[in-house]
């Protein structure tokens, strides 16, 4: 019997009885011996399914505050899961619960990220929720068969007698044995593509044959997991891994919020102290040290390495019950961690992990934020009140994890705005960011844009100083802390101001004593390593630029380089001027510092910096001097990076490819109409909507650019730009392109990656079928039409009578009905359903009125 079926029945037989169990009588039941017994209900204990009561006996009963709260939610004990891996989680449950077996599932992270742990967690949420095949849960490591390929075939699928040398009898493979419960497959990527093929007959109709079993079709149902290491486009067989509707991926222990890395640390520690039944106390060095340490293996590795660490202090204790972990275990001092004084953390053996904070409901915070959005006075003074009356009083200011944010937040708000006085704002901001809050990426991006034009200057400090916390809780952390900021950032500065220097403190030191000295956020700072080039300042610099408003002008004072090469390289990025100062000192950033704070405008800032300092300056008006295209979209930065993307493939490499944001643009156009030679080397503009004909350069709208007529246009523009023999490449990966984003919007379940592949293929199949010559809009409206098409199908919409007889249709003298159902025959395998003909009528209207209409 499997060790997780013996604690099942542990569990079974200990919640029969209000008293409790004997450690004797529960080894009695179950037919093992007293030690062996008594290891798995420490186990248990551990994990606070049962619990210890009474001394002589020592009795055994359930833990009914364990059960209820597991009851709610199995996926609460991975730490994260409703942070930074809440969506995979959201997506695990969706995928198991799919009617009626669930969508095939691989989860894919690094050694150690959890992955195994995940996935016997999606076993207790099946048999929580009474799924169908959650019976058992059985395990196979494909790597332990890696070089065993026939034997692992055996492993899988069973075997006849006389398969092969050494098979005396029959014997059942895991597929078998798995009937009516989850087969998980770790390793997958170790299967053999032979394997793999027979993997996916089976995934298909959940029919196998036995090795040597030529003639017996066994069934088996089975809901499969996968886990993987690898890059599972790079190592599946790409039939196989079309099969997996649902891929998981798992963030290394570095890339998860330091919330969620404290709490893991934690976590591992009270494991050690029950364990070894010690007291341990912790610098908080050792834990800042393990929490911004890249540790290959994870949260196995960082297991072991505190293991380690725990056995050698237990080794060096004076104590008999405690144990002392300080930074010298870690053979000297860190400069990242080391805080000004020695502070230590305590965990007892009985300490109880609190598994769920004191939460405000759902998104209330978020909701409320983006209703007041426009009245940031009255925001700020609620979110106040409800930390006094909600928060505060569950919160403890012993929290490790606090105690590292209240010190990172504080030294870099001291460093960009020379404040000091933050301490009390800092706890109510930490107690918000723990509450579990959702925005959508849409919502983030509206809150972000209406700050950006209110606060900018508050918007961008708030985002520097979140930086220390993990990329996917830092859109909803910069907004919520610009809230708190409002009032404290002084928004009469119009500039931005950056300072690059050579070494590694040498441009934030100036900042800290210049912002500092003028007692407000004036400069923003980048160090760059000592033998960076010009091209290295450059590229960093852009990265700064990219979140900023940089229409009232950028200043930019460098240690070094050429300042007619970084001014030629930025400027393009920057709507308003840009003036480059070869002066990087303290006392010259205060004077500009000053002078800024004084109200010069930028002209008359760069008249005083020529007039009264012998410095190389780089000044001069004009878009650009380079020769480069704009693309803008309507619909966001991130839609007309993407496209920039696309056409980088294909534009001549004299001209650069200039991405701005849709107001960006038009501020863009009033100007040029003010200055005729302001666009002199901009070719065209690109946009997905209309601009005024009365522009001062050609532009074109690419959604325009995929039917016959727009394609026209976009060649003769674009003849100078791109190679002809490229065009239809261009316009196909526009297509491509352009259903992908309508996808997006419009499903709400299907992979767009997966199925805008399919549904391509499916179209191509259809001009060759039917002779047709779909021109790039149609192929667009016929691409997304199916793949609705098939969502709408498997979510089971309502079919409508067709009013004709299908096998009477025809295009092109070819028969619609059978020639159509044969085109998606490959769509209902994959995905395990079946075209309505009202779905197929439909499809008959759509491509017969576009041959109707050519003719």
């Amino acid at each position: 019997m499997r060790a997780v079926e013996v604690k099942e029945k542990i569990v079974a037989l200990i919640k029969q009885t209000d008293r409790g169990l004997t450690t004797n009588e529960i080894s009695q039941k179950i037919e093992l011996s007293r030690p062996a017994a008594s290891n798995y209900l420490n186990e248990l204990k551990r994990e606070n399914q049962i619990k210890q009561v009474g001394t002589r006996p020592i009795l055994w009963q359930w833990n009914r505050v364990e059960e209820e709260f597991n009851e709610e939610d199995v996926f609460r004990k991975y730490i994260g899961a409703y942070g930074s891996v809440s969506e995979e989680i959201e997506r695990c449950k969706a995928a198991v619960l799919y009617p009626p077996q669930g969508l095939s599932l691989l989860i894919h992270g690094s050694s150690g990220v959890g992955k195994s742990f995940l996935a016997g967690l999606i076993f207790s949420f099946l048999r929580q929720n009474h799924s169908n095949c959650s019976e058992k849960f059985l395990v196979l490591n494909c790597a332990d068969y890696a070089n065993n390929p026939e034997l692992l075939s055996s492993m899988l699928f069973g075997h006849v007698k006389g398969a092969f040398t050494g098979a005396e009898t029959t014997k059942q493979g895991l597929l078998a044995q798995a009937d009516g419960g989850v087969l998980f497959l770790d390793e997958v990527h170790r299967l053999s593509y032979e394997n793999q093929e027979k993997l996916f007959q089976f995934m298909d109709k959940g029919n196998f044959r036995p090795v040597g079993g030529n003639e017996e079709v066994q069934h088996a149902n089975v809901r499969l997991l996968f886990a993987t290491t690898e890059n599972p486009v790079e190592v599946l067989l790409p039939t196989f891994y079309r099969r997996i509707s649902v891929c998981i991926e798992l963030p290394e222990f570095h890339q998860r919020p330091i919330s969620e890395r404290m709490e893991i640390l934690e976590e591992l520690f009270i494991r050690e102290a029950r364990k070894i039944d010690r007291e341990i106390t912790i610098e908080h060095a050792v834990l800042y040290e393990l929490a911004n340490r890249k540790i290959n293996g994870n949260v196995g590795r960082l297991s072991n390495l505190i293991q380690m660490l725990c056995a050698k202090a237990i080794q060096q204790s004076k104590k008999e019950n405690e144990i002392i972990i300080s930074r010298v275990m870690f053979g000297g001092k860190s400069d990242l961690t080391e805080p000004k004084e020695q502070q230590f953390v305590t965990l007892l053996p009985d300490t109880m992990k609190t598994q769920e904070k004191y939460l405000l409901k759902e998104s209330e915070i978020g909701h409320l934020i983006l209703k007041n959005l426009t009245n940031l006075s009255y925001l700020q003074e609620k979110l106040w009140t409800i930390d006094k009356e909600r928060l505060a009083a569950n919160s403890s200011h012993e929290d490790v994890t606090f105690q590292y944010f209240k010190k990172m937040f504080i030294a870099d708000y001291e460093r960009l705005s020379g404040r000091t006085d933050l301490e009390n704002m800092v706890s109510v901001y930490y107690r918000f960011l723990q509450q579990k809050q959702c925005l959508s990426t849409k919502e983030f991006g509206n809150a972000r844009k209406l700050l950006m034009q209110q606060i900018p200057r508050t918007f961008s400090m708030a985002s520097k100083l979140v930086n220390f916390l993990n990329e996917e809780i830092r859109d909803y952390a910069a907004i919520l802390l610009t809230i708190f900021l409002y009032g404290e950032i002084t928004e009469e500065i119009p500039y931005q101001t950056l300072l690059v220097a050579h070494g590694d403190t040498t441009a934030t030191s100036i900042q800290a004593v210049t912002n500092q000295l003028c007692r407000n956020y004036i400069f923003d700072a980048i160090n760059v390593p000592i033998y960076s080039s010009v091209s290295d300042v450059v590229k960093e610099t852009k990265k700064w630029l990219q979140e900023r408003d940089t229409s009232k002008g950028v200043i930019l004072l460098v240690d070094m380089g050429s300042l007619t090469q970084i001014y030629k390289n930025l400027k393009p990025q920057i709507r308003g001027e840009l003036l480059v100062v070869n002066n990087l000192t303290t006392s010259f950033a205060l004077e500009v510092g000053q002078q800024i704070l004084n109200g010069l405008t930028f002209k008359q800032l760069v008249k005083h910096v020529k007039k009264n300092f012998s410095v190389e300056v780089q000044y001069f008006e004009g878009f650009s001097e380079e020769k480069n295209i704009i693309i803008s979209c309507i619909s966001g930065i991130e839609v007309a990076q993407n496209l920039k993307k696309v056409f980088s493939n294909f534009l001549s490499e004299e001209y650069q490819i200039l991405t701005l944001e849709f107001n960006q643009l038009l501020d863009l156009m009033h100007r040029a109409r003010e200055e005729e030679t302001y666009l002199k080397e901009t070719a065209c503009i690109l946009t997905t909507s209309y601009l005024s004909s009365k522009q001062p350069v050609r532009n074109i709208n690419l959604l325009d650019a995929i039917d016959e007529e727009g394609k026209q246009v976009f060649e003769e523009v674009f003849s100078p730009l791109v190679h002809r023999n490229s065009f239809s490449f261009l316009v196909d990966e526009l297509i491509r392109f352009f259903s992908k984003e309508g996808l997006a919007e419009k499903l709400t379940f299907l992979n767009p990656d997966i199925i805008i592949h399919q549904v391509e293929e499916i179209v191509q199949k259809i001009e060759r079928r039917f002779r047709l010559a779909l021109d790039g809009k149609v192929k667009l409206n016929l691409m997304m039409h199916l793949a609705v098409l098939v969502e709408r199908t498997i979510l089971g919409e309502v079919s409508y009578p067709v009013p004709v007889a299908l096998e009477n249709l025809c295009i092109h003298d070819q028969p619609f009905f059978q020639n159509m159902k044969n085109i998606l025959c490959s769509l209902e395998q994959f995905y395990r359903m079946t075209i309505s003909d009202w779905e197929l009528y439909v499809l008959y209207e759509l491509v017969s009125a576009v041959d109707e209409q050519k003719e």
